[in-house]
């Protein structure tokens, strides 16, 4: 049987337990800084942020305090309940998240809780993404992001690429691609996807129907990596912008579907992240960033 998690705070701290958790992921981003903190607003897409957080965290040699871990979890948490309906447990069963109400539409929904602090400790062991983590939960509740298809009243580049993203991991989906996760791991696997669905290589259409769709996916990955933002240019569409320079991810796509295997979508999106990443971050490819971020530390660690 799992352990039962500690506290996330002091005996000082709200008696409610739900309050308490809600106290340990605002406390957590407290610690992280004001720049950070404004990109922690509890959405899914956070969770990328939070990833590359834990791996700065776990590179430094000094073990990553329980009062962190326990904040991860309660933000973990807090993502599951303010996203999906979860609600957290008390009594017997604390610190787990239930399930959102039961779906009659989805009779295959899974109505088991997740665990967010055992959630963590993958990510700290073993490397296992929160960002992954999460999806697969919702996805066993038939919650995962991607239910949302119609454009209907959608206002500006950013949210019309998003639904099209969503459209795109939704679509594939069905097709038994499970691993569409947001992460640059799963951009690198486009490649060996496209292969698979067209092994004698992509009808002429698959570029007026495919396109878009994996380059909507490809861009919002590379606007999470990076921080760029989606544009509309009225001869070529939507565009990423990031500091004066614009790419157009679909465009990549048709030459890659078009062109073969030389137009690699993983070679675009590892050169396009290296250029835009960050001037004070260190200058790691997309593989290395993948599994494991900078060599430097944000939060609280060892005993505190």
């Amino acid at each position: 049987m799992a352990r039962r998690p500690d506290k996330p705070v002091e005996a000082s701290a709200p008696a409610d337990e739900a309050a308490a958790w809600v106290a340990a992921a605002e406390g957590l981003r407290a610690c992280v800084g004001p720049s950070r903190a404004s990109s922690m607003d509890y959405t899914w897409r956070s969770l990328h942020d939070l990833d590359r957080l834990i791996a700065e965290v776990a590179a430094s040699p000094v073990p990553v305090g329980l009062r962190t871990r326990l904040g991860l979890a309660a933000y973990v948490g807090e993502v599951l309940i303010r996203q999906y309906g979860g609600s957290w447990a008390t009594g017997e069963h604390y610190g787990e998240v239930l399930a959102p109400r039961a779906d009659a539409d989805n009779p295959k929904s899974s109505s088991e809780s997740a665990h967010p602090t055992q959630m963590v400790e993958r990510r700290l062991s073993k490397g296992d993404s929160l960002q992954h983590q999460v999806f697969e939960q919702t996805r066993a509740w038939g919650t995962e992001p991607g239910g949302v298809t119609s454009m209907a009243g959608v206002d500006g580049p950013a949210e019309v690429m998003r639904l099209a993203a969503e459209a795109f991991v939704k679509s594939a989906g069905s097709s038994g691609v499970t691993w569409l996760d947001y992460t640059t791991e799963s951009v690198l696997r486009l490649d060996a996807l496209i292969d698979k669905w067209w092994p004698s290589g992509p009808p002429t259409e698959a570029s007026e129907t495919m396109a878009p769709a994996m380059g909507a996916y490809l861009g919002e990955v590379l606007a999470m990596d990076t921080g760029a933002r989606w544009v509309r240019d009225a001869a070529r569409g939507f565009g990423l912008e990031h500091k004066g320079q614009v790419v157009f991810p679909a465009t990549e796509v048709s030459r890659r579907l078009q062109l073969g295997p030389a137009q690699a979508i993983g070679q675009f999106y590892d050169e396009v992240s290296r250029r835009w990443h960050l001037a004070h971050e260190e200058k790691t490819t997309s593989r290395d960033r993948a599994g494991a971020g900078k060599r430097r530390g944000l939060f609280g660690r060892g005993r505190a």
